[in-house]
């Protein structure tokens, strides 16, 4: 097996294939990567969208799953998800688009799902970062779709931002209902992850598992690699060596070699598990072989 980590990468000779260069020789890397999570749509990628996209699918990635976050974004993440077939979209309120209105909002989104299906609700949960003015609102909104997504059989995509033990208690009854999920760009501690996978849901990780003082290397290796889905939340938080700059699917494969680093297995692994993985949670039908 080469090195997990490899010292530098080029495109292979096929989509989805990774030339890697590791201590022991020149490898040929199979990738097989879905994007539970990117934001592709609007001005960060109005002037190259069609080379975002060869990118993306060159790397690997066989799925990129796009979430809404107010009424404004849905007519672009439709225009995204009709203008590439490997994009699928995700309704719901985002937690910070809470405001007055927003029981509007909500009616105009649920309308959504029959008119244009979707793989999961989302992005919902809870927020408390920037103001609590509209906290007991983000509850009434979360709950109600909560409620949703356990009607209508479908999972969740949840941002908890400085609001962790209130949407873990409020995703338990649900949860014990059946609702399956993801904890979206998870940031939470080792006891949050123990009790996110003992509901039955599942680890969102991105680009910050690259960063130097990524907290969460020091633990996910003592979780079953089953209980991880890979994503981007593009065009934010890039992964080391693009931090900083706009994020985009192409660059899961960074964040494959910083999770096969701190599980002692090899790419290709890493990314054929937690594709498995989120084939099955968001019902893709995706042939991954």
């Amino acid at each position: 097996m080469p090195d997990p980590k490899p010292w530098r990468y080029a495109s292979g000779p096929a989509p989805g294939y990774i030339c890697a260069l590791c201590c022991n020789g020149l490898f040929l890397i199979s990738m097989v990567l879905i994007d539970t999570h990117s934001h592709v749509f609007g001005d960060a990628f109005a002037g190259d969208m069609d080379l975002v996209f060869q990118r993306m699918q060159k790397a690997g990635v066989r799925a990129v799953l796009i979430p809404n976050v107010d009424l404004t974004t849905i007519p672009q993440v439709l225009q995204t998800v009709s203008a590439y077939s490997i994009a699928r979209p995700m309704w719901g309120l985002h937690p910070c688009h809470v405001l007055a209105g927003w029981k509007e909002e909500l009616e105009v989104i649920r309308k959504l799902f029959p008119q244009h299906p979707a793989v999961a609700v989302g992005e919902i949960g809870l927020d408390f970062h920037w103001s609590k003015e509209f906290a007991a609102e983000q509850e009434e909104a979360f709950e109600i779709q909560l409620a949703w997504a356990l009607e209508m059989g479908l999972p969740v995509s949840l941002h908890t931002r400085q609001a962790m033990r209130r949407t873990l208690d409020m995703v338990l009854p649900y949860a014990q209902k059946g609702l399956k999920g993801v904890f979206h760009c998870f940031s939470g501690s080792e006891a949050d992850a123990r009790e996110i996978i003992g509901m039955g849901f599942c680890l969102g990780i991105g680009g910050t598992i690259t960063f130097k003082k990524s907290e969460n290397k020091d633990f996910l290796r003592k979780f079953p690699l089953e209980n991880f889905v890979l994503e981007t939340d593009a065009p934010y938080l890039a992964p080391v060596p693009y931090r900083g700059k706009r994020n985009e699917p192409a660059y899961l494969t960074e964040v494959v070699f910083a999770l096969a680093g701190i599980f002692g297995t090899s790419a290709e692994v890493i990314s054929k598990t937690t594709s498995q993985t989120a084939n099955n949670l968001f019902n893709l039908g995706l042939r991954l072989d």
